[in-house]
């Protein structure tokens, strides 16, 4: 019996990840979006076995726009999930930060994943990336 299935090892479940939101913003193009994905999709199985990828980094959706902002694609991936607290849920967000640039730079080495880096990056107008921290009562936490 455990007195609060949402506490785990002294840390509350949405303490101990966060949320990596990456935007592109594509040229306009009926054929923009469906390159981008055939690009992506291609590079993307090689990102995924990246040598020293945390971990605890997974992702989460791939997301395409078909009504108001058009031509945005949106990534959606989660970070960290082990560490251990402190008073304010520190430790566990600097985990997931610390999981986040792990895989980065683990990705960074993989020559298929740059080279369809190179060629998403012909398609976008603007690349936006926000971390995020997920709420309590979140199914991502």
């Amino acid at each position: 019996y455990v007195d609060n299935p949402r506490k785990v090892g002294g840390a509350t479940d949405s303490t101990k990840s966060i949320i990596e939101l990456r935007k592109y913003q594509l040229q306009l193009g009926y054929d923009t979006v469906p390159k981008f994905l055939s690009i992506y999709s291609q590079a993307l199985p090689y990102k995924l076995r990246a040598p020293n990828t945390h971990s605890t980094t997974e992702l989460v959706t791939v997301l395409v726009s078909d009504v108001g902002s058009l031509n945005t694609v949106y990534e959606v991936w989660k970070h960290g999930g082990s560490g251990v607290d402190d008073a304010d849920g520190g430790a566990l967000m600097h985990c997931g930060m610390e999981a986040m640039e792990q895989s980065r730079q683990a990705s960074r080495g993989i020559q298929e994943w740059r080279d369809g880096i190179a060629e998403i990056a012909k398609l976008a107008i603007s690349f936006e990336s926000s971390v995020l921290k997920p709420s309590e009562f979140s199914p991502l936490k």
